[in-house]
């Protein structure tokens, strides 16, 4: 099959690139590389003031050409964060509003689209679960795009750094856009139409809180194993080990040797972030992958991290097909989400500091 022609919303790579320069030439943002594989450093960005229309330009344009942009130690306030997240969502077409600080787990009281990201002695991450239900674990175990259940899965990631040990609970980035690219041809043929279920479902969740939360929204979508950015025309290899159950139409044997070998190979081309506190990473939900190594899991200390996120699009194919729900809902904004949850007098508030959704904070 032909792929088909998908014109970039912003431009190639090389105009984004030209932009870029001009708005460092200007003075709107300072860029420092972190890896060639991805990532850069942001500088003379004031986010805890109103940005100016060219600034929240700039700051997209590095964030879809670079995919993973660290703030370093900038100490944003819960309603800068969110300030900020609204005007990032401002900054294309291709993509909605923020959402609820969780669509299954909720969010900090009073501040309904931030999620308390949480771990500590007494607490034990809901993620935990993915490692507890596999007994052996591989190098692209816990990577995952978040909510990729959702036919409509995000489009931006945001997490703030307030409460950071020393030596554990880094997060690890990977570029999904340089895995397609490196791909031998052979394997790029091979998955060009092919199509991936997603489910929102962990091992060890029966009878759990964080079990009946997932419960209760359960989310099942088909995605393009093979997706095309909107605003770049990149092709990105879209894969969620940990939402990914099965490529349709394969068999299991075949389907479980060819996610195991996207998975080996999308895990070159990743990052690691070491959290200082009031770091803030922002990263492309459309073109990466990351995870919270196991570490943190173990560790007896405490971390907090706040998350923003922003409402993406169904995905585009290379064959011009769309994402597809197979069961559950599209993700909503805050908006949408909070009136549909007084409609259906869903409320309550846990014991992390999310209100609504009553299950412990995992660790990104």
């Amino acid at each position: 099959m032909q792929p088909a022609s998908i014109e970039p919303t912003l431009g190639s790579p090389a105009e984004i690139d030209a932009r870029l320069e001009a708005a460092e030439a200007a003075g709107l943002i300072r860029l420092t590389t972190i890896s060639e594989n991805l990532g850069v450093e942001v500088d003379g960005v004031d986010l805890s003031n109103p940005l100016s229309p060219e600034q929240i330009a700039a700051v997209y344009d590095a964030l879809i050409r670079h995919k993973v942009l660290v703030f370093k130690k900038i100490g944003l306030t819960h309603a800068e964060q969110v300030r900020f997240t609204y005007e990032l969502s401002e900054a294309s077409p291709n993509i909605g509003a923020p959402t609820i600080g969780h669509t299954v787990f909720g969010h900090v009281e009073n501040y309904p689209e931030i999620f308390s990201v949480y771990q500590g002695p007494k607490s034990k991450p809901r993620d935990m679960e993915r490692y507890e239900a596999n007994a052996t674990t591989h190098p692209w175990t816990g990577y995952h795009c978040d909510i990729t259940a959702c036919v409509n899965p995000p489009s931006i990631g945001m997490l703030r750094g307030d409460l950071i040990p020393q030596g554990v609970g880094d997060t690890n980035f990977g570029n999904l856009a340089a895995a397609y690219e490196t791909l031998d041809d052979t394997t790029k043929q091979q998955v060009t139409d092919l199509y991936a279920e997603h489910e929102y479902k962990f091992g060890k969740t029966k009878g759990s809180e964080a079990g009946d939360s997932i419960a209760s929204r359960r989310m099942i979508s088909h995605h393009p194993l093979v997706a095309v950015h909107p605003d770049t025309g990149e092709k990105i290899l879209f894969n969620s080990p940990g939402f990914l159950k099965f490529i349709v139409g394969l068999d299991t044997e075949d389907s479980t040797a060819l996610l195991h070998k996207i998975w080996e190979h999308s895990v070159e081309y990743t990052i690691r972030h070491v959290w200082d506190e009031g770091d803030l990473v922002v990263w492309d939900e459309r073109s990466t992958t990351h995870r919270a190594p196991t570490d943190i899991y173990s560790a007896e200390t405490e971390r907090q991290l706040y998350r923003t996120t922003i409402v993406g699009q169904p995905l585009t194919g290379l064959d011009g097909g769309a994402s597809r729900i197979v069961e559950g809902e599209p993700m909503l904004s805050c908006e949408e989400e909070l009136a549909s949850r007084m409609h259906i007098g869903r409320t309550g508030t846990s014991t992390t500091g999310n209100s609504f959704g009553g299950a412990a904070a995992g660790a990104d």
